[in-house]
């Protein structure tokens, strides 16, 4: 009888516990909701009432496996407008400049009951938000998971941002240009012999990016950290055991850093999450992931400490060039003898490390990626690219390729314009978050004076500008039936043409125009006005690197275009000796299904990470000798 009085309590205590507890959700949610719909409403902009704070990376977390994704299994594609779409992190990436042609503005709120974020692809208002950078600072906020290893360059703003940028400053200096360009240049070779079959003869590669971040890894290691070494063999199963993986403590740099890369995202939030998510973090995170964690933290401790023997030993110096030995300055900083109170910690040090290799091989990694898919997939454009490398280098041997000579040559020349378009499509960061201070200015929005609420997260959105309309020259699209986005101009399409003097004021449908271009001596390209052209930040808190980057991006693409071309691969269709036999309509039908079904995957599987790049899928290209290319007659 006891046991039964006592059910019937606990089922009239719960039973009101259930019809209030979402009534006091609803509530909770509700009163943060209307004062944020009341700032956003008194700035008379444009918003849109979304259902969750993309920024609160746990809650964002449970909202898309638990709310979009069964949503989006039973209902249709969102509009560009729609809350199911503006909640999601990466609506930019999909959208584009739709969402704001949609709405007939390129500034818009959303508002959501944890904040609201300003969203613009406007050129004017970014620069003025750029130029206001004691207004506007970075989000630090959202930038936490970047330092799960310290306080960085990238992580942090103000006083400390600056210290960082002047410590880590010295080391993208010219002479360090130089040896970028000649690692590049040598370690490229290398990469491509990777490619190659027992037999000599080119294969298919398959998943091509994992290459080329070794690659862009090895050119960090070798031209700014002393410390990385190649191994030939390429990092292309992700499904290796992992147990096998961590079994062996001695694991290379490269190695472990590939598989924390892979797995950087649950990291990160395990890391970098709130308390409780960092206190069951070992329950979250499998060993191996944890492990990863503890090595690569291990490993760039054990890279800082024998460099600290080193200069100590007298064995190295100082060098401008060599970023750790910066780092390792900014801890024994001194002005007359005294230590400055600024200097960085162990952890601090630690942190730009890691900021330095994740952010920097990767930028570069995923831009030369691109760059090889877009050429695979527009040969007409390859192959005035190979012309000028012809015209560049004529036929002399790499070790005659001068960095001060050549760079310019290239970078102002097609394949720089290639490059920036490129760049332009996919840009290596998302968006660019910035936070509203007390102190901020009133933006001039659209002709009018606009005071945005203090704590409004702002969020440049990269993609968007990139596309807009208002500031970049544009036609229609090159397939009117199938035009890449609803706008139907041809600013989702690769044409690099629009970059180069003389095409400025006559924008293009198929890039027949290539033909008369001045390659030789274009140094007057198209120059977007301030603000539209992004995808290294702009003006004080522009990427340190953005030289690094475009030096060795361009030290690789003219390696393997000076020499080789590349190919969309078409194996799932035909076989080798298949596309041999076949007539020029036959293989037109199939390098077409090829092409479409790159052309899909750029639009559909692009995700964001630390840098733009392709979601857990890749496109097949195919390394060919120069005179053996098999579809560049279509």
């Amino acid at each position: 009888m006891p046991n039964m009085v006592l059910s019937y309590c606990s089922w009239r205590l719960l039973v009101p516990l259930a019809m209030t507890t979402p009534l006091l959700v609803l509530v909770l949610i509700s009163i943060p909701l209307y004062f944020h719909y009341s700032e956003a409403k008194a700035t008379r902009l444009r918003y849109v009432i979304v259902p969750n704070f993309i920024y609160n990376f746990v809650l964002q977390k449970l909202y898309s496996h638990i709310v979009l994704r069964p949503l989006s299994r039973i209902l249709p594609k969102p509009s560009f407008t729609s809350p199911r779409l503006l909640g999601t992190p990466t609506w930019p990436l999909k959208a584009n400049h739709e969402t704001f042609r949609a709405l007939g503005t390129d500034n818009f709120l959303t508002v959501s009951p944890g904040g609201n974020i300003f969203n613009t692809a406007d050129a004017g208002v970014i620069s003025q938000i750029l130029a206001q950078g004691a207004g506007f600072p970075k989000a630090i906020q959202i930038y936490k998971s970047i330092a799960i290893f310290g306080q960085n360059v990238v992580s942090s703003d103000g006083p400390s941002s600056k210290y960082h940028r002047r410590l880590m400053g010295p080391a993208f200096n010219e002479k360090n240009n130089r040896l970028v360009w000649q690692v590049a240049l040598d370690q490229t070779q290398t990469m491509i012999q990777t490619f190659r079959g027992p037999g000599g003869e080119f294969q298919t590669a398959r998943k091509i990016l994992n290459s080329i971040l070794r690659m862009s890894l090895e050119v960090l290691g070798r031209a700014s950290l002393g410390q990385v070494e190649w191994t030939p063999e390429v990092f292309d199963d992700n499904s290796r055991k992992v147990s096998q993986h961590m079994e062996n403590t001695k694991a290379g740099f490269v190695e472990n850093l590939e598989y924390f890369m892979i797995n950087i995202v649950s990291i990160m939030i395990a890391k970098s999450g709130p308390w409780w998510v960092q206190y069951f973090a070992p329950i979250l995170l499998s060993p191996e992931k944890l492990g990863a964690y503890d090595l690569l933290r291990q490993q760039m401790v054990e890279m800082i400490k024998a460099k600290k023997q080193a200069i100590e030993s007298g064995i190295a110096g100082t060098s401008n060039t060599d970023l750790i030995a910066q780092l390792i300055k900014g801890q024994n900083d001194e002005i007359d003898g005294n230590l400055q109170p600024s200097r960085l910690g162990d952890s601090e040090l630690m942190g730009n490390l890691f900021a330095f290799i994740v952010a920097g091989h990767e930028t570069s990694a995923n831009s030369i990626h691109f760059t090889l898919v877009y050429l695979a997939m527009h040969p007409h454009v390859q192959q005035k690219v190979e012309k000028e490398m012809e015209a560049v280098f004529q036929n002399r041997p790499t070790s005659e390729w001068e960095y001060e000579s050549c760079f310019p040559k290239l970078y102002n020349g097609l394949i720089g314009a290639v490059l920036k378009e490129v760049l332009r499509l996919n840009s290596p960061v998302l968006t660019i978050p910035k936070v509203v201070s007390s102190t901020a200015k009133p933006l001039t929005i659209e002709g009018k004076s606009v005071r945005l609420a203090p704590g409004t997260i702002i969020r440049l959105c990269i993609p968007s500008v990139h596309r807009n309309p208002k500031f970049w020259p544009h036609g229609p699209a090159a397939d009117s039936a199938k035009p890449l986005a609803p706008s139907a101009n041809d600013l989702n399409e690769f044409k690099p043409e629009r970059w180069l003097k003389y095409q400025v004021d006559k924008p293009t449908r198929n890039g027949s125009e290539l033909d008369t271009a001045n390659i030789e001596n274009n140094s007057s390209q198209f120059i977007p006005i301030q603000g539209s052209y992004v995808p290294f930040s702009d003006g004080s808190r522009a990427c340190l690197g953005q030289r690094f980057a475009q030096v060795e991006i361009m030290a690789v693409l003219a390696k393997i275009f000076s020499q080789y071309s590349v190919e969309l691969a078409v194996d799932q269709w035909a076989e080798d000796e298949g596309v041999i036999r076949m007539n020029l309509a036959e293989k037109r039908a199939i390098w077409d299904k090829a092409h479409e079904k790159a052309k899909h995957t750029l639009q559909n599987d692009l995700t964001c990470i630390i840098t733009v790049q392709l979601n857990g899928t890749s496109i097949p290209l195919r390394f060919v000798e120069k005179g053996q290319e098999r579809f560049f007659d279509l």
